[in-house]
């Protein structure tokens, strides 16, 4: 089940238990990766929570494909209103309606929260009454680029399963320009500081560029830490280089680092702020 989703084995044996015994929880969260890989991993296991076949989803079912096409009557998507600035109490208290009511098609009714981190702190509370006392059809699944953007009684009332960004990454690494991005600024790393300036101007002009090349950029650090003759980014050149140039415990540190701005990326922190974060902290790591 979840083919091509960037579940890791562990949460997707985790998950189809769940779903098989009938057991799924309440509320569930969905870390990491990127926006769409969230929001398309929390649409596929809302089609398993309401699919009538075997093996769920099954894709087969009356309601997997009703659910496929976006027309399921019990799964319902809560995101910011296009121009607000967070999701409010009463977008919340819409929600809180909806629950109350009995699932029209099947036994559950499913309310995906995208990007739950733009939910203001009174949203978060008012959720977190429906979360104490949830009805027995009630499924939530919230996504954010990281748990930690939520409040700990949320957090707490919820299991989170951790999203990896190898399948964002590997799709990124089919644009010829942000390969070619992140191979500039690798071989810029390895080489000194001013050029590792010149090799990131361009990202101050393009978020979309930016934000696309640092989860390529972690797989190339990754194919640096773990020396392999196919090399996952197929950057083996800048994955050498690297090799020669940065220990193990500081590639990890790129890693980390670089892991951490691209969560900050998704939660619309200042661009031009992040980009010179990069330059600081990759150079940073590098006379450590």
């Amino acid at each position: 089940m979840f083919e091509g989703l960037c579940f890791d084995d562990g949460s997707k044996n985790k998950i189809a238990h769940a779903l098989n015994a009938n057991s799924f929880p309440h509320a569930v969260i969905f870390e990491g990766s990127d926006e769409n890989t969230r929001l398309l991993c929390a649409k596929e296991t809302a089609k398993a929570l309401v699919c009538t076949g075997e093996g769920k989803p099954c894709g087969a079912c009356r309601a997997c494909k009703k659910a496929q096409s976006g027309n399921h009557p019990d799964i319902y998507i809560f995101q910011k209103d296009e121009g607000a600035t967070a999701i409010k109490v009463d977008d919340v208290r819409r929600l809180k309606e909806k629950a109350t009511l009995l699932p029209n098609d099947g036994e559950k009714s499913v309310f995906i929260i995208a990007e739950a981190q733009n939910m203001n702190p009174q949203a978060q509370n008012a959720l977190l009454k429906i979360f104490e006392e949830p009805a027995a059809h009630v499924c939530f699944i919230l996504t954010c680029p990281s748990k930690s953007a939520l409040l700990e009684t949320v957090i707490s009332r919820a299991c989170a399963f951790m999203l990896s960004q190898e399948e964002s990454a590997l799709d990124a690494g089919k644009n010829p320009k942000v390969v070619a991005a992140a191979t500039e600024i690798i071989d810029a790393l390895c080489r000194s500081e001013s050029e590792l300036l010149f090799a990131t101007s361009a990202l101050f002009k393009d978020k979309a560029l930016f934000r696309d090349v640092l989860p390529f950029l972690v797989l190339i650090f990754r194919d640096a830490l773990v020396p392999n003759e196919a090399t996952l980014s197929g950057c083996g050149e800048q994955a050498n280089n690297l090799r020669l140039g940065f220990t193990p415990k500081k590639l990890l540190e790129l890693i980390e680092e670089t892991k951490l701005l691209s969560q900050c990326t998704e939660r619309a922190a200042n661009h031009n702020l992040s980009v010179t974060r990069l330059c600081s902290v990759y150079s940073r790591i590098k006379v450590s």
